[in-house]
C-alpha cells in the first residue's frame, strides 16, 4: 500500500523541524546571535507554537472535517462545533507564540503553553487504540515539539 505524504505533514515538517533550523542558523552566523539556547527558544516557539497552532486553528475553523475524519477517523459531523472550538483555542495560543517574536516577555508563556498543550495532546494520542497513519505521524511528531521547547526551556531556567 501506498503512503500518502500530503501538504499537512510537509507543512509540520517545515514548521517543526526545517523552518525553525534555517532560522537558527541564520540568527547565528548571519547576525552574530551568541545566546545560542535563547535563539533555538525563540525560533521553536515562533514556528511551532506560533505558526503551527495559528494555522492548524484556522484549518479546524474553516475545515472541521479535516480534524475529525483525517486525524481522528470521526465521521459524524455533530463533532464539527467542537473541532472548530479547537481551532479558536489554536489560533489564540498561535497568536501568543508569533506574538512572542517581537515581545520576548511572551517567550516563556508561549513555550510553557506549547509544551503543556502538545504533551497534552501527545498523551491523548498514545492511549487511543487504532491510530491511523495520519495520527501516528501527529503524535510523533507531537512529542519532538515538547522535546524542542523543553530541552531550551530547562537548560535557560536551571
Amino acid at each position: 500500500m501506498k503512503r500518502k505524504f500530503g501538504f499537512f505533514k510537509i507543512v509540520v515538517i517545515l514548521f517543526f523541524y526545517v523552518l525553525p533550523l534555517i532560522s537558527i542558523i541564520i540568527d547565528v552566523f548571519i547576525f552574530k546571535n551568541t545566546m545560542i539556547v535563547q535563539v533555538v527558544l525563540k525560533w521553536c516557539i515562533f514556528f511551532g507554537v506560533g505558526l503551527r497552532l495559528f494555522t492548524a486553528g484556522l484549518k479546524q475553523s474553516l475545515n472541521p472535517a479535516f480534524t475529525a475524519k483525517g486525524i481522528f477517523n470521526i465521521t459524524d459531523e455533530k463533532v464539527f462545533p467542537i473541532v472548530r472550538e479547537l481551532g479558536f483555542a489554536n489560533i489564540c495560543f498561535g497568536l501568543i507564540g508569533i506574538t512572542s517574536l517581537l515581545v520576548s516577555n511572551f517567550r516563556y508563556t508561549a513555550a510553557s503553553l506549547g509544551i503543556l498543550f502538545y504533551f497534552l495532546a501527545f498523551m491523548q494520542h498514545m492511549i487511543r487504540k487504532n491510530k491511523n497513519s495520519t495520527e501516528v505521524f501527529v503524535t510523533i511528531t507531537n512529542l519532538s515539539i515538547v522535546l524542542e521547547l523543553l530541552i531550551p526551556m530547562f537548560i535557560i531556567l536551571v
